[in-house]
C-alpha cells in the first residue's frame, strides 16, 4: 500500500491541510499528521520534522505490537489496537500508533482506520482545542465502536444458551468455542488498553488539566467494557456447563431406554430358550397343539406389557 499522508493544522482560524513539506517552520498552534501505510522513508521525514524518538518509530514498522505507553521528554507515544469480530468467529485487531507532543499529534495506521476518518471530518472543532482534545476525540471514537462488538457476542451467547437448553449438538459447542476465543482476544486487547488511558490521563506536561476528566470518562468506558467481557466469559463457561449436563443427561436417557429393552428381553430370551430345548415331554402347551405357538407368543406379550405398565408406574420409563 502508498503511503498517504495528511498534514492539518490551524493558521489564523483557519483549518490547512496539505502535505508536510507545507507545514510553516514555525509552528502557531496544534498540528495533526495523520498517516496511512507509513514506510520507513515517510517515518524519518516525520521524525525528523516533529523531532520523534527512534525507538518509537521503530515500533511503528512493526507489527503487531500489544497496547501500551511510552512517555519521552518530549511526546508521549501510545499503541492503541481497534478489534472487529471475523466472520466465522474470532477477533482480529488493527494496530494506531499515536505519538502525542505539546503542539502536535501524529497518528499511524496500516489500515483505514473509522475513528480517524470520523474525528478527521471535524478536524478543526478538535484542533482549536488542542492536541490531546484531538486524541481524547479519536480514542472516544474507537472504544464507543467496541460496544456494538461485545453486544454482538452477547446476542450470540444467549441464542447458543437457549439452543443448549433445547437441543444440545455438536454444531452449537463449535459456535460456542468461537464465542469463548473471540472474548478472550477482545479481553487481551481491553484490559491493557484501559492501563493506557489511565497512565495516558496522569500526564500533565501532555493533557491539561480540563481535558483529564475526559480521559477518565474514555477509562470508565474500557472498564465498562472488561466487565462485560468477564461477564459474558462466565456466560460462555455456564453455557458449556449446560452443554455437558445435556449430553450427559441424554446418555443417560439413552442408557434408561435401552436398559428397560433389554430388561423386557430377559423373560422372552428364557422364555424361548426353553421351548427351544429338545424336551417335550411335559411341556405346556403341548407341542403338538396348533394353538401352542401362538399361545407362547401371546404369554410373551402379556409378559412384555406387564412388564411396561410396572416401568412406567414406578416412573422409570
Amino acid at each position: 500500500m502508498a503511503t498517504s499522508m495528511i498534514v492539518r493544522w490551524i493558521d489564523a482560524g483557519v483549518l490547512r491541510s496539505d502535505e508536510l513539506g507545507a507545514l510553516p517552520a514555525e509552528l502557531a498552534g496544534p498540528v495533526w499528521v495523520d498517516v496511512l501505510g507509513a514506510d520507513e522513508e515517510a517515518l524519518a521525514a516525520i521524525a525528523a520534522r516533529l523531532k520523534l524518538p527512534p525507538l518509537a518509530i521503530e515500533d511503528c514498522l512493526h507489527f503487531p505490537q500489544r497496547p501500551k505507553i511510552d512517555v519521552y521528554p518530549d511526546v508521549t507515544f501510545l499503541i492503541w489496537l481497534l478489534p472487529q469480530l471475523v466472520t466465522g468467529g474470532g477477533v482480529i485487531s488493527s494496530e494506531l500508533d499515536i505519538f502525542l507532543g505539546h503542539e502536535h499529534l501524529v497518528t499511524i495506521h496500516a489500515e483505514p482506520v473509522q475513528a480517524i476518518d470520523r474525528v478527521g471530518a471535524h478536524a478543526q472543532q478538535y484542533l482549536d482545542r488542542g492536541a490531546e482534545w484531538t486524541l481524547h476525540a479519536i480514542i472516544d471514537a474507537a472504544v464507543d465502536q467496541v460496544f456494538p462488538l461485545v453486544e454482538t457476542l452477547s446476542d450470540q451467547l444467549e441464542e447458543l444458551e437457549d439452543l443448549m437448553l433445547s437441543d444440545a449438538r455438536p454444531a452449537y459447542l463449535q459456535r460456542l468455542y468461537a464465542a469463548r476465543r473471540s472474548l478472550v482476544q477482545l479481553h487481551k486487547v481491553v484490559g491493557p488498553e484501559r492501563d493506557v488511558i489511565r497512565g495516558l490521563a496522569r500526564l500533565e506536561a501532555f493533557v491539561e488539566p480540563a481535558a483529564y476528566m475526559y480521559f477518565q470518562d474514555v477509562g470508565d468506558h474500557l472498564a465498562r467494557v472488561a466487565d462485560e467481557v468477564d461477564t459474558y466469559r462466565d456466560v460462555a463457561s455456564g453455557t458449556m456447563d449446560i452443554y455437558l449436563s445435556s449430553v450427559s443427561n441424554r446418555m443417560n436417557a439413552i442408557m434408561k431406554q435401552l436398559t428397560i429393552i433389554a430388561t423386557i428381553f430377559m423373560p422372552l430370551t428364557l422364555i424361548s430358550g426353553i421351548y427351544g430345548m429338545n424336551v417335550t415331554k411335559g411341556m405346556w402347551p403341548p407341542v403338538g397343539a396348533g394353538w401352542a405357538f401362538a399361545a407362547i407368543i401371546g404369554l410373551m406379550g402379556s409378559i412384555s406389557l406387564l412388564m411396561l405398565w410396572f416401568f412406567k408406574r414406578r416412573d422409570w420409563w
